[in-house]
C-alpha cells in the first residue's frame, strides 16, 4: 500500500510546519509521500516546505494560486502517486497511530472512505457556550461540525460517509475519480458566489452509491484551534458560509431532478434543538438570554448566506454555469 498525504495550504506557515513535523515524526515503514499544494501564500510557507524537501522523504511542493480549496485537493490528487489519498488540513497534528490506522482500514478492499477521531487542541480554553455546538452520534460519540471535530469512541465502525470530514479525509483514488471529485470550498469572501458544498457533495454521492465508509479510532489527529475561531464573529462567518453551501446543494439537487431543495433555514432549528438539550440537562440556566441571541444571530446569518447565493445564481450567468458544472476537475474560477 502506498499513501499520498495531500495538504492544501495558504498563509499558515506556522501550523503547516507543525503538521509536517508530526507526519515525519510518525512516518510508517510502508511507502508514503507528502504533497503540499500552496494556494498562493504570501508568508514563509515556501521556506517551511524547503525544510522538508528531502528526496528520501518523498516530499512534493506545488504552487498554484488559483483561489479556493479545490486547487489543493484536485491539483494534489493529479500529482499524487498513491492508491490511497489522505487529505489533511494545514492545522492538524496526526497521532502516532494515524498511518497504521489508515493502512488497517483500507486493508479491507470494500472500504472506499475512512476517517478517525479529530480531537481539539485549543490555543486557549474554549468558551462555555461551545458545548451548545456539540451533537450526539448514534454510536454514543459526539461531533462538532462547526470546528470539524469528531469523536465516535474506541471501536472501528461503519459510518455515514458525510462524517468523513475534510480535515481528515481518506479515500481510494479510484473512488475519488468515480465520484467526480470534490465541489468548490473555502472560496475567498470576494468570490463567495462561487462557494460550493466542498466534500459534502462527494460524500453524499458515496452514500447514494452504497460506498463503504468507516471510522477507525487509530486514524486519530488533533485539530489546532486558534483563539480566533472561538469567537461569535467566527461562528457568524461559518453560519453565512453554511447558508451558501445549502443553497449550492439545493440548486444542484433541484436541477438533478432527484428531490426538493434543501431546507433554507435548517441551522436555526438544529441549533435550537441543541440548546434545548443542553438546558434540559442543566440544573441552572446557561445564560438563556445570550443563548437565544446567539441562536437567532446564527440562524439569521445562515439565511443571509442562502439568500445571497440564490440571488447570485438567478442574476449571474457565470454563477449558473459554475454551480451546474458536472464536475470541478477544471477548477479555474470564471474570469
Amino acid at each position: 500500500m502506498f499513501i499520498s498525504v495531500i495538504i492544501p495550504t495558504r498563509n499558515r506557515a506556522k501550523t503547516l510546519k507543525q503538521t509536517l513535523e508530526a507526519l515525519y515524526r510518525n512516518q510508517p515503514a510502508f511507502g508514503f509521500e507528502v504533497v503540499v499544494v500552496d494556494n498562493g501564500s504570501s508568508d514563509n510557507t515556501a521556506d517551511v516546505c524547503e525544510i522538508f524537501n528531502n528526496p528520501t522523504w518523498n516530499f512534493k511542493y506545488v504552487f498554484d494560486a488559483e483561489p479556493g480549496l479545490l486547487t489543493g485537493r484536485h491539483h494534489g490528487a493529479a500529482v499524487a502517486g498513491g492508491e490511497i489519498l489522505c487529505f489533511l488540513d494545514d492545522d492538524v497534528e496526526i497521532s502516532e497511530t494515524w498511518f497504521g490506522g489508515v493502512a488497517e482500514a483500507f486493508s479491507n478492499a470494500d472500504v472506499q472512505l475512512a476517517t478517525g477521531p479529530s480531537l481539539p487542541k485549543f490555543e486557549t480554553p474554549p468558551p462555555g457556550w461551545l458545548e451548545l455546538f456539540w451533537e450526539k452520534h448514534p454510536s454514543g460519540g459526539s461531533y462538532c461540525t462547526w470546528l470539524s471535530l469528531l469523536d465516535l469512541g474506541s471501536k472501528p465502525m461503519k459510518i455515514d460517509a458525510n462524517f468523513v470530514f475534510g480535515l481528515n479525509f481518506c479515500i481510494r483514488k479510484t473512488a475519488l475519480y468515480t465520484l467526480q471529485g470534490f465541489h468548490p470550498d473555502n472560496i475567498p469572501a470576494t468570490l463567495q458566489m462561487y462557494q460550493g458544498d466542498g466534500e459534502t457533495g462527494l460524500t453524499s454521492k458515496a452514500n447514494e452509491l452504497g460506498y463503504l465508509a468507516v471510522y477507525h479510532p487509530n486514524i486519530k489527529l488533533f485539530h489546532l484551534i486558534g483563539t480566533d475561531r472561538l469567537t461569535t464573529d467566527y461562528f457568524k462567518k461559518r453560519a453565512f458560509y453554511q447558508g451558501v453551501c445549502n443553497s449550492f446543494s439545493a440548486i444542484r439537487l433541484k436541477h438533478s431532478g432527484k428531490g426538493p431543495a434543501v431546507v433554507e433555514n435548517n441551522l436555526g432549528r438544529k441549533l435550537a434543538r441543541q440548546v434545548r438539550e443542553v438546558l434540559s440537562k442543566t440544573k441552572t440556566l446557561l445564560f438563556p438570554q445570550k443563548d437565544r441571541i446567539l441562536r437567532a444571530m446564527l440562524a439569521a446569518e445562515e439565511k443571509r448566506g442562502y439568500t445571497f447565493h440564490q440571488r447570485a445564481f438567478r442574476k449571474n450567468a457565470s454563477v449558473q454555469k459554475w454551480v451546474l458544472k458536472p464536475d470541478y476537475w477544471d477548477y479555474k474560477l470564471p474570469a
